[in-house]
């Protein structure tokens, strides 16, 4: 491919069908992660594709794919760890802080209370784990989604559910 200064709708899907298979190849050399690296190579097009008019690119397409994949990679690296954070310091059981202290038909009522206030995927995504016992690569075949978005979605009830149930007046007077 010769050197360009846009990406038009016009050369859009060659430069897709160009670079997609090598940018995958070089994002999964860093995370190991097949799905993952599609998955972020894909949002990088998506976000080229959205930005098309607005973007002047002064490197060679080549070199301006692969910055922004790699930008794309460590901005995912970083919302992995922060995840991660809230996965260590978060668990079902740890949703209140004296659960022991507390009349158990009480504590479940206002926890499913907090369940159903979530967005109805995320709801759905985590009733499927926690109360049906469904693993993350399960739940995600199920509802044809990646592995990571169904481990995200359950971080996410995770550190939503503590927030609203830490100030519960129900629970702790």
């Amino acid at each position: 491919m010769k050197n360009e200064t846009e990406i038009t709708s016009a050369n859009f899907e060659e430069v897709f069908k160009a670079y997609f298979g090598p940018l995958c190849n070089y994002v999964n050399s860093y995370i190991n992660n097949w799905e993952g690296s599609r998955e972020i190579v894909q949002g990088a097009f998506m976000k080229i594709w959205e930005n098309k008019e607005d973007i002047t690119i002064t490197s060679s397409i080549k070199n301006y794919l692969y910055s922004t994949v790699r930008n794309r990679m460590i901005d995912g690296i970083r919302t992995d760890k922060k995840l991660e954070e809230y996965r260590n310091s978060i668990s079902v059981d740890a949703l209140v802080e004296n659960p022991k202290d507390l009349d158990p038909y009480l504590l479940r009522e206002e926890i499913l209370k907090a369940v159903d206030n979530l967005k109805p995927k995320m709801k759905k995504i985590f009733s499927l784990s926690k109360f049906e016992g469904l693993t993350y690569s399960e739940i995600a075949s199920f509802m044809n989604i990646s592995k990571r978005a169904v481990e995200d979605n359950v971080a996410r009830s995770l550190f939503l559910l503590r927030e609203e149930l830490k100030d519960n007046e129900e629970l702790f007077g």
